[in-house]
């Protein structure tokens, strides 16, 4: 969620920095920053008659909306068993220690090794 709401308050950041004309295309006019919130102005008091024209796209909308937090929480699941899987080959073996030339049994993790050094 994070990330969306950083991608969405990032493209409002850019949409309102000016643009150097040098860098426009052939044809592209630059669009002020009054423009643009002219725009969004008019997009966001148009949103209000969408679903009169689109009551199909509202009520999908809608029921998409309610199981939000049912998909979030499948979604959860799904993540929670997969991180709960043991990796393939992961079994414990029996290993030699090159500085004691001892056997250790490990779990796939390399062992602790503490004291002194040997002199």
């Amino acid at each position: 969620m994070f990330l969306i709401r950083a991608i969405f308050w990032l493209s409002i950041v850019v949409a309102l920095i000016p643009v150097n004309p040098a860098d426009l295309k052939d044809g592209q006019r630059p669009v002020s920053t009054l423009e643009t919130l002219g725009a969004a102005q008019a997009f966001v008091s148009d949103l209000g008659g969408f679903c009169d024209r689109n009551p199909q796209a509202c009520g999908t909308a809608n029921e998409l909306f309610s199981q939000f937090g049912a998909k979030a929480r499948t979604g959860m699941r799904y993540v929670s068993a997969w991180l709960e899987q043991e990796p393939a080959g992961d079994t414990a073996t029996d290993t030699s220690d090159s500085m004691s030339g001892s056997t250790v049994a490990t779990t796939g993790q390399d062992p602790v090794r503490t004291g002194t050094v040997a002199r």
